[in-house]
Formats: C-alpha cells, structure tokens, sequence
C-alpha cells in the first residue's frame, strides 16, 4: 500500500462522480435543505420564550446527521461490485495497485465527498453558533464526532460491495445495517425492559393514602408540608444493564457530544426544543440507572415541575459519546479491513456468475 496509490485511486473516484450533475443537484438540494430547516428554527425560535442559538445549532446538527445516514451509504454500497460488474476492478488489480490502495483510496473518495456534504451545512451551525448558547470547543468536537460517524458508515457500505456481487443487494444490506443501528437499537433496548426489571422495596417521598381517607369530600389540599417518606414495593427497571444498546446508536453518539447547553447553564430539556439534548438527557439518565431514593413524587405540592433528583443524577453521569465514538472507530477499521481480504489477489474463489474482467 502505498500514499501514491491510494491517491490515484481517490482521484479516480472523484472525477468519475464530478464528470455527472446528479451530484451537484445533490449538493445544492443538500444546501437548500439546510438552509430551509435553519431559517424556519430560526423563524420559530423568535416567537418562543427562549431565543437561544442553542436551539438553532442542535435542530440543524439532528438533521445533518439524519439526511447523512440516508445519503451516505449510497457513496460506497455499489463501489466495488459496481467495478467489478463493469470490468473495471479486474483491471486495476493487473497493475501494481495494492487491495489496500484501492480500498483506501475509495473510502477517502467517499469520506471526502461525505465532508463537503458537512462542510455545506457548517455555515448554518455557525449560524446558530454566532446566536449564543453553543460553546465553541464543544460545537467543534460534535463536527469531529459527526464526521466519523459519517466516515464509518461509508466503510461499512464499502464492505458489503465487497462481500456480495450485486450492487443492488450490497445497497440494500448497508441501508439495513445503517437502519439497525439507528432504529433497531432503541427499539431493542425498549424491549429489553422485562429482562432487567425486579420487584423492590423503593422509598417515595409522597402524599400519604390516609391524607386523602381522611378527606372523602375532597376539599383539603394537600401541600409540601403533607409528604411523607414511605416505602412501597414496586418494579425497578435497571436501565444501567443495558444503556450500551443506545451508546452505538449514531444518534447517541452525536447527541451525547453536542455542545448546546440551556440558559439556565443546568441541564434541563424542557426549556427549548432540542432534540439531540433530550436524546443525550435520556440516554445519560438510562446509564445511570434507577433514580436514588427517597424517590420524589410531590411535585406540584409547592415543590419545581422539574425534577432535581433525575437533574443531579445525570450531572453525576459520566458522557456516553466516548463509548459510541470508539464502536464506530473500531466499525470503520473493521469494515475497510475485511474489503482489503476480498480484494487480495489472487481470487481462491468468486460467487457464481461474477464477472472477471
């Protein structure tokens, strides 16, 4: 493998995309999009009770990241069969190009086309940026984190062309794969709750049942001063068995490593919406388990709507990217190394009706 190598490889990639318009449509619809979203987030964010970029900056980050994984298995699904089929990748593999180089030289294509999608949509997060609310090392680290994600994912395509011989399967299998590991994901460790429930006995802070067998007519209302601590038997879901299912989930992981943060400068969802912050509240409040006891329940007595006990337990949790960050790390090297086993010459053995040169 060599640095010449890969980069004629990657240069190859680029001017085949760059000789069409479909992906200079795709670019400025990418734009126009982002551009849409930004500007009604913006528009909508003005007549709330919390104008803060923090707002702008997140909606704009969730979407990106959504219309990426939509986008960018698409730039390597059909890359090696797809050459393969054509008569192409026989070719190459005559001259003195390594597996590696092609291998490489394609995800670097792909990974680069993959950053200008991103570079497109950076002016709009620094739109949301420049409204305040955003720290700034923290809006860098979320990019960086977002572009591995999106470098993982064109690894993964490029490893099914490599492991089936029709492109239309290899796309279908990394739209699935990418699908499971943003739906699949959260869907199972929903699922999973039956299997780390466990009946407990649990101390709640709450209104007494004799408070209100003392009062049928109903006329007394119960205050702050009327809660009591008292233990009850109830089912206790140990969510910190199986948070690991949402830290490989993309959307975690680009969540958890958002930078937006409330006014307020304290965690609390419900100030604005911000969607990557609610994923990232709950995923944290899913690793750090059940609430700590005495559980309080009287909120609505005299006492915040908010609930500082869920607010100091995810203070305490330690962040969820890191982990998500180092499964797609170890996913992307994974993936470009079982294409560069395929592509080794020479071929023991090719899937019936595959095409040679």
């Amino acid at each position: 493998m060599s640095i010449n190598g890969i980069r004629t490889i990657a240069r190859l990639e680029l001017k085949q995309r760059a000789r069409g318009t479909r992906w200079y449509v795709a670019l400025g619809l990418w734009g126009a999009i982002i551009a849409g979203i930004t500007v009604l987030t913006y528009l909508a964010q003005r007549q709330s009770q919390f104008p803060d970029g923090g707002s702008t900056y997140d909606v704009v980050l969730f979407f990106v990241l959504g219309l990426g994984m939509l986008v960018m298995p698409a730039l390597t699904a059909t890359s090696i069969n797809g050459d393969r089929e054509h008569g192409v990748l026989a070719t190459m593999q005559t001259t003195l190009l390594t597996a590696g180089d092609i291998v490489i030289g394609k995800l670097v294509a792909a990974w680069a086309i993959a950053l200008t999608f991103l570079a497109i949509a950076v002016p709009f997060l620094l739109f949301g940026y420049a409204q305040r609310g955003v720290d700034f090392w923290g809006a860098v680290r979320a990019v960086i984190v977002l572009a591995i994600v999106l470098g993982a994912v064109c690894a993964l395509g490029l490893m099914f062309s490599s492991l089936v011989a029709r492109p239309v399967a290899s796309a279908v299998l990394t739209y699935l794969t990418t699908a499971g590991l943003v739906f699949l994901t959260a869907i199972v460790f929903i699922m999973s709750f039956f299997l780390v429930t466990t009946k407990e006995d649990v101390k709640v802070r709450s209104i007494p049942e004799s408070f209100w067998l003392d009062d049928p007519t109903g006329e007394k209302t119960p205050t702050i001063k009327d809660c009591v601590v008292q233990t009850e038997r109830r089912d206790v879901i140990h969510t910190e068995r199986t948070w690991w299912m949402l830290a490989i989930n993309p959307f975690t992981v680009v969540a958890d490593a958002s930078p937006t943060r409330p006014t307020s400068g304290k965690m609390q969802p419900e100030e604005a919406f911000t969607p990557l912050r609610y994923i990232s509240y709950g995923v944290r409040l899913a690793k750090s388990g059940p609430p700590p006891q005495p559980i309080n329940e009287c909120y609505g007595y005299g006492e915040p709507e908010a609930d500082p006990q869920s607010m100091e337990q995810v203070a305490k949790t330690g962040a969820v990217w890191p982990y998500g960050l180092i499964f797609y790390i170890l996913l992307g090297a994974g993936s470009a190394a079982v294409a560069h086993r395929r592509l080794r010459t020479p071929i023991k053995k090719l899937p019936s009706g595959t095409r040679v040169a």
